[in-house]
């Protein structure tokens, strides 16, 4: 019965449950009451500190240069909780970076950047990755992580730029939300097995996006990587070369391997371009042509 006079109450005063919150606060000062909600844990952690809270997740934001996570675990009589994260991170690039890596589509409900689920929204905006979420999904605790949301999206002034290299990406046969931005080597084998070892010399001041391209029986993989000079580039091109393809040459630039897919490896400049997986040399030809134009 106590249920069901609260779910009446929610309906009466949905309009005006938020409506005591402030518009606009500093997004390290979430508040204290949340509707029908009070805040009965407050988060804060600093860098390599994350591993307390999540041991298994912190690799993540730390390989993007995590400055800080604050939030805020919010619960109710008779309500799911709901939890708030919001971690800063050195860069909008890098919250960029951390947002690829988990959304499966492009939604632009919050931030500049989301997605959207009835328990779980995630966002990035300026240099803020935001994660809002509720143990349960009931009319309340969705009304709670919505408005949560789009209050944090209001409160962070500034919009953040994307990674330069994302403008290099072929767009033809790219697949919707299909490439993922990084700058650590761990993250070289997010779509298909490379390396286990940092064969391209990758770091904090190299930027790398890794794309798929074409359908799931016939997918190619373009990888793209700036760097701080050409000399880098070249060196990293000499790595893959001779782990892939020691044979590729000016004469012969695309290469069949023992798997029956090809693969090709080039420097323009201080970037350097790979691709992998594709399945004919016809296919890896024009995605090639379409990559050295862009860069």
């Amino acid at each position: 019965m106590r249920s069901v006079c609260l779910i009446i109450l929610w309906i009466m005063g949905n309009a005006s449950m938020f409506a005591s919150l402030p518009e606009q606060f500093p997004v390290d000062s979430l508040p204290e009451q949340l509707g029908l909600y009070r805040v009965t844990d407050k988060l804060n952690y600093t860098g390599k500190e994350l591993y307390d809270y999540i041991n298994g997740g912190a690799e993540l934001y730390l390989s993007y240069g995590l400055v800080s996570m604050t939030g805020c675990k919010y619960n109710g009589d008779d309500l799911p909780q709901v939890t708030v994260e919001i971690y800063e991170m050195t860069s909008a690039e890098n919250a960029f970076g951390v947002y690829t890596q988990g959304r499966d589509k492009e939604e632009y409900d919050y931030g500049q950047g989301s997605q959207s689920f009835p328990d779980f929204i995630f966002f990035w905006k300026d240099r803020y990755f935001v994660t809002v979420s509720t143990q349960e999904v009931i009319p309340e605790s969705e009304k709670a992580i919505q408005y949560m949301a789009g209050l944090i999206d209001k409160s962070i002034p500034k919009m953040g730029e994307k990674p330069a290299i994302i403008n290099d990406l072929p767009k033809e046969d790219l697949l919707p939300a299909g490439f993922l931005y990084f700058h650590h080597y761990i993250w070289l084998n997010a779509y298909l097995f490379i390396a286990d070892y940092n064969i391209i010399n990758i770091d904090e001041n190299c930027d790398a996006v890794l794309a798929k391209y074409g359908e799931a029986d016939a997918r190619s993989y373009l990888l793209l990587a700036a760097y701080s000079d050409e000399e880098k580039a070249l060196a990293a091109c000499k790595n893959l070369q001779e782990k892939y393809a020691p044979e590729l040459s000016v004469d012969s630039p695309f290469v069949e391997l023992e798997d029956k897919t090809w693969f090709t490896v080039w420097t323009r400049g201080n970037k350097l371009g790979a691709i992998f997986n594709a399945h004919s040399q016809e296919k890896t030809e024009k995605l090639f042509k379409s990559a050295i134009n862009k860069m």
